[in-house]
């Protein structure tokens, strides 16, 4: 016989489990749209321009920004708003910023005389994670802002974060992928450009 109770508790323990691991990848605060909404925009500009002619050493963040103008600029065009090269409605700006959040001090368990031990020989590969997953993780965050045309005064903002996964291998089609997925929600509490 089936105990509904149990196989509910654990349906709902599991659901919880996979909305909270969702939840701790990406992590996007917005502020609130009412301002945004009542001025009734329809067009957009970048406040700058991407510099040309960037040396080698730079050439990742001007690919990486190349990558945020392509998919804020889709996900706004989505919801009705157009490019203009200068004189928007309202203007775009971004920073990228990084930080350290977490990690817990690693403790080396005491092993004394009276103890015992089960299987005496550790598997590296595990020591290497429980070290690696004990320390404090690098948090990437891209800054969003939208500013009034007319007075450049902000209009709107939000902050994606992600932890990043290998800094030492970017891989530019992963971050794209994780952008769209951030800024989609990001953008998701203003409303559709409006037709005047």
């Amino acid at each position: 016989m089936i105990d509904w109770t149990r196989c509910l508790r654990h349906v709902a323990v599991t659901i919880l489990c996979v909305s909270i691991l969702g939840c701790t990848t990406m992590e996007v605060d917005t502020a609130p749209a009412d301002r945004f909404a009542s001025k009734g925009y329809k067009t957009f500009s970048w406040r700058a321009k991407i510099p040309a002619g960037v040396p080698q050493s730079m050439e990742s963040l001007y690919r990486l920004a190349a990558t945020v103008r392509e998919t804020v600029a889709a996900e706004l065009e989505k919801k009705g708003y157009r490019y203009q090269e200068s004189d928007g409605d309202f203007l775009v700006t971004y920073a990228f910023g990084a930080r350290l959040e977490g990690g817990d001090v690693p403790v080396t368990p005491e092993f004394g005389p009276n103890t015992s031990v089960i299987n005496r020989s550790p598997d590296p590969a595990v020591m290497d994670n429980a070290y690696a997953l004990s320390g404090p993780r690098e948090v990437a965050s891209l800054m969003l802002s939208f500013e009034d045309g007319d007075n450049l005064a902000t209009v709107w903002s939000a902050r994606i974060s992600q932890v990043v996964e290998n800094k030492n291998q970017p891989n530019l089609e992963k971050v794209r992928r994780k952008l769209e997925s951030g800024v989609a929600r990001a953008l998701r509490v203003l409303p559709d450009a409006t037709t005047r």
